[in-house]
């Protein structure tokens, strides 16, 4: 969601009013500004405002959910969300697939299934009603509707996907499990391919389903083609200039990312909540707001790891993402082990540095998973490096 332009300086201002003055649908539009702000505590007070007014109301209900599905507490966005279920069940797909995404098993297979039929049956609803004139306004508006209800169910459709495999690998091991749901994986990717022609989610949901069938050299063709959809590779930097500039180019990358992380935590506290550019949703040229969400570009970066011999589109790909948010663990160590498998061990350890000093930060205990992970790279890029100064020695000694 884009920010709110702000208001010009000389336009009039409404004399402000106090909390309990506003009406419900009042509280309500202020957490939904607050929350495309960014603004999260403000949001949160004022959903919970909106709905201790009209605790029935499933706009807020399910406003609110998605809030919590996004910023937690996800226990509570699932209490929230069901609610709405329980109060409206045949309207709104998007509860469900919030519900999807929160909840595991069979459970979150129902959810996703049955938001899809709410959302094929709203589309049904809107296929009847009379066309418009032909190259009126009201024409034009319809086409970009439908565009948009075939991108949302082609999203929806490589969501049930992911859950099937998901599924098939929980229950069952191995290919035997895959094989039990190829079939319908394939029928859903395929239709969602038709909806939506230029969108990158079911070739690369497909690119997982071969990957988990072993076949890696599919997989990887079908994930180029869905990079070719949106990933803009940067230029290759000249050979001329020598193996070391471009090692070193790239090894100060993390520091880079490192300093502007540092950098923004420093500036948070001046800035204010109406300054333009916030919420990460500039596209005039095409930047960014066209990109797919952030955690499928992260999937993107996993599967290009897991298959491509090269790291350069993989280690482009989570740069990006930590211009955008480098708050995120998972980011810093899936870098730093991208940066390790392309040789550049001074820039894994910068990321596994930055990545375990981030954990801390977080408040993340010592004996967790993530902060274990990134101690065990860290401590394993220290030997390698080592190694190499004790070989670099060795071969001068053998000059001499």
């Amino acid at each position: 969601m884009g920010a709110p332009k702000k208001k010009g300086p000389g336009g009039k201002k409404k004399p402000a009013r106090a909390p309990q003055q506003l009406t419900a649908e009042e509280h309500f539009e202020n957490a939904e500004m607050a929350f495309a702000m960014e603004n999260f505590e403000l949001a949160r007070t004022s959903f919970k405002r909106a709905l201790d007014m009209e605790p029935e109301n499933v706009e807020f209900l399910e406003g609110y959910g998605s809030f919590l599905a996004e910023v937690g507490p996800q226990s509570e966005a699932v209490t929230v969300l069901q609610r709405a279920v329980a109060l409206q069940p045949d309207e709104g797909f998007e509860k469900y697939m919030y519900l999807g995404q929160l909840v595991e098993g069979p459970e979150a297979e129902q959810h996703v299934r049955q938001g899809i039929a709410v959302l094929r049956k709203y589309m049904e609803e809107q296929a009847a009603q009379p066309a418009p004139a032909e190259g009126s306004e009201e024409a034009a508006e319809a086409a970009m509707e439908k565009d948009h209800l075939d991108a949302t169910l082609c999203s929806c459709l490589c969501s049930l996907a992911e859950v099937l495999l998901t599924k098939a690998q929980q229950e069952e091991a191995g290919a035997e499990g895959i094989a039990g749901v190829a079939a319908e994986v394939e029928s859903l990717l395929g239709e969602a391919r038709q909806l939506s022609p230029a969108s990158p989610e079911p070739l690369q949901s497909l690119a997982s389903l071969r990957q988990q069938q072993g076949k890696d050299e599919e997989a990887l063709a079908l994930l180029r083609q869905s990079l070719a959809l949106w990933f803009k590779p940067a230029p290759e930097e000249s050979d001329s200039e020598g193996e070391g500039e471009g090692a070193e180019a790239k090894a100060g990358a993390a520091k880079k990312a490192a300093a502007a992380a540092e950098e923004e935590e420093e500036e948070l506290g001046s800035q204010d909540t109406d300054s333009e550019g916030e919420g990460m949703d500039f596209d005039d040229d095409g930047s960014l707001a066209d990109l797919p969400s952030y955690e499928f570009r992260f999937e993107t970066a996993k599967l290009l790891l897991e298959l491509d011999d090269s790291v350069d589109a993989a280690s482009q790909v989570l740069e990006q993402l930590l211009e955008e948010n480098d708050q995120d663990p998972n980011v810093w160590l899936l870098l730093a082990l991208c940066y390790q498998g392309g040789g550049d061990l001074e820039a894994a350890l910068e990321a596994a540095e930055h990545g375990l000093q981030l954990c801390r930060q977080l408040g993340l205990p010592a004996g967790d998973d993530m902060v274990a992970g990134f101690e065990a790279v860290q401590t394993e890029l220290k030997a390698m490096i080592e190694g190499e100064k004790k070989e670099q020695k060795a071969a001068e000694k053998d000059k001499k």
